[in-house]
């Protein structure tokens, strides 16, 4: 059986539409306000706090629920992990006319070599989700906005620069495949990244992905590090990094 089910689908229309969920939710008295041009998506509580912390905001509603606009130039959100939401937030967002987004998150490290806090910006991401299948044809990798990633290396010339393994079953990420994935040169393990360049595509957007490692799968045993302070300060710098690119001359694809 093929995958998605319906060979071809990606050739057809889609029934409901982000600007037609977009309407109604304006009609029930929940309209999204104006956004930025620019976005920075996570999925990290603290990292959240800290941006709130530190920046100027006032909130807006967004897609996933509220907005922090920084500046005029530069939106930050915090979403649920997995693909599926982040594809339904790009496509909203680029309803509402934002034009790059960057994904900052944690990540398990699969390359020998990466230690908890370590940084990496990802080349692209292994599909092994369902969602990007939904939006391109069969293809092995999801690939980011190559502009927008090579600014983002020139800010953090430390940060390792490789591939992405992206799954929706963080529970099934066999021996087997870890084994498999790093002979291959993948550097990370994610939940988001393959979908959200693929869908950004599909909709026109810019958009890039990076990692802070919060876990070790290249060792003995799984080593997890989620609420060390490296990983806390790594999550820090790569926001700073997309802030400073995503406010200066936006990217178009």
């Amino acid at each position: 059986m093929p995958f998605p089910n319906s060979e071809g689908k990606h050739a057809g229309h889609p029934f409901v539409t982000p600007r037609q969920l977009l309407e109604y939710r304006a009609l029930q008295g929940r309209p999204v306000g104006a956004l930025p041009p620019a976005v920075v998506l996570s999925w990290q509580a603290r990292l959240e706090e800290q941006v709130r912390e530190r920046r100027a905001c006032r909130e807006v509603h967004g897609p996933a629920g509220p907005l922090a606009v920084l500046t005029p130039r530069l939106g930050f959100a915090r979403l649920p992990i997995g693909a599926p939401m982040a594809a339904i937030v790009v496509e909203e967002l680029a309803a509402l006319g934002v034009e790059a987004v960057v994904g900052v998150g944690t990540a398990g490290a699969i390359g020998d070599g990466l230690a908890p806090g370590d940084l990496v910006v990802c080349s692209g991401a292994l599909r092994d989700e369902g969602t990007s299948h939904h939006y391109a044809p069969p293809g092995r990798f999801a690939l980011p906005e190559p502009s927008l990633t090579r600014l983002l290396q020139a800010r953090l010339p430390a940060a390792a620069f490789g591939l992405s393994w992206t799954t929706d079953a963080p529970y099934r990420e066999t021996a087997e495949e870890i084994r498999r994935y790093r002979g291959e040169g993948i550097l990370t393990m994610d939940m988001q990244a393959a979908a959200l360049f693929t869908v950004a595509r599909h909709t026109g957007l810019a958009a890039a992905a990076m990692f802070c490692v919060s876990d070790v799968l290249h060792g003995d045993q799984w080593e997890p590090h989620f609420l060390s302070a490296d990983v806390r300060q790594g999550l820090w710098g790569l926001f700073e990094a997309a802030e400073a690119c995503l406010t200066g001359p936006l990217i178009r694809v």
